[in-house]
């Protein structure tokens, strides 16, 4: 039972009082026995304290800068890019959303980088370039005067390696066609994606209407591009193969369940994981849904043809670095 307060009765429960030589402080101590500064003003320490207690965002923190990025900012963002933003704000608060934005500096961030790097470098630093734009938006907020996370380097990154060769795709599709309706579904999604090279979420949001005459319309959701696929005769086959699978007749998207609504991104996610695990206990290497994205652009690369036009990318550059599986890269000499 918690004692009834004999001083400072004038306070509200669990705000505490501090009395230096020159001024007064409050502060309340959660559950977890932490001690929270509420500041030197009453009126603003009961506010604070307030805001504590309703789970809000505490005002001048990091933790507001976060809530009002991932309300105002992230939403503008593609669904899949705002859905991970999400996750990694909450990481981000868990570390920094006690502090003021003011109180951030680069050394900060590198531990962040460091600490978060042994397990997940990768990862780090897409939270890294994130909580970088937040003080960006910070910036133009008129919140901060700098942004501590420029200037600090990442970590470094390998980039993935997994070519899919002809042979492996083949093996796969036809294991998967001999599982009957989710089988045949995820087989001819793979050979789908491996033609078109794009995004697993992009060709789930295909539906009927964006089969036109010169091919298949495609609007990325990442950069918002518009593509055309061009028809070919493999591709006409692909998509009359998974118009064949049982749909009803009002269905309006090309790759559907039995009712005719599309998958979740991650309910497709979780298909194509129990296949591609039951495959690989055969003896086969596994491979990412997105490594058929790498092995369309790979074969226009090797084959001479611009890439950057399917895959959406604006540079030459992002396309080598990211989908470029080539293990020796060919030149011709100089005439």
């Amino acid at each position: 039972m918690i004692a009834r307060r004999k001083t400072n009765l004038h306070l509200p429960p669990r705000m505490y009082l501090y009395e230096g030589k020159r001024r007064k402080t409050y502060y309340t101590i959660t559950a977890a026995n932490e001690r929270i500064n509420l500041g030197h003003d009453l009126a603003a320490a009961k506010r604070k304290l307030l805001e504590i207690e309703e789970g809000r965002p505490v005002a001048g923190t990091i933790n507001e800068l976060i809530d009002r990025y991932i309300k105002e900012v992230s939403p503008k963002k593609a669904a899949r890019t705002h859905k991970d933003e999400i996750s990694s704000a909450r990481l981000l608060n868990n570390v920094f959303g006690k502090m003021k934005p003011a109180d951030l500096r680069p050394m900060h961030v590198a531990k962040y980088l460091d600490m978060r790097g042994k397990t997940a470098p990768v990862r780090a630093n897409r939270e890294k370039a994130l909580l970088s734009h937040m003080f960006s938006m910070a910036m133009r907020w008129g919140i901060v005067d700098s942004n501590p996370c420029r200037g600090v380097a990442r970590n470094t990154e390998t980039p993935r390696d997994r070519f899919v060769t002809d042979a492996e795709l083949k093996n796969f599709i036809d294991y998967a066609e001999s599982l009957g309706e989710t089988g045949q579904l995820m087989a001819r999604t793979a050979w789908l994606a491996y033609l078109t090279g794009q995004r697993r979420g992009d060709l789930l949001k295909l539906r009927l209407d964006m089969l036109t005459d010169e091919g298949i319309l495609i609007r990325q959701s990442k950069n918002g591009a518009r593509v055309i696929i061009e028809w070919t005769s493999a591709l006409h086959d692909c998509v009359s193969s998974l118009r064949a699978l049982p749909r009803p007749v009002s269905g309006m998207f090309l790759i559907c369940n039995r009712s005719g609504q599309t998958y979740t991104d991650s309910g497709f996610k979780a298909m194509w994981g129990r296949i591609m695990t039951a495959w690989s206990g055969l003896g086969n290497e596994r491979f990412h849904f997105h490594d058929l994205r790498a092995k369309a652009i790979t074969k226009m690369v090797d084959d001479g043809r611009q890439a950057r036009d399917l895959s959406g990318h604006q540079t030459d550059a992002m396309v080598d670095k990211v989908y470029d599986r080539r293990k020796i890269k060919r030149s011709k000499a100089v005439e």
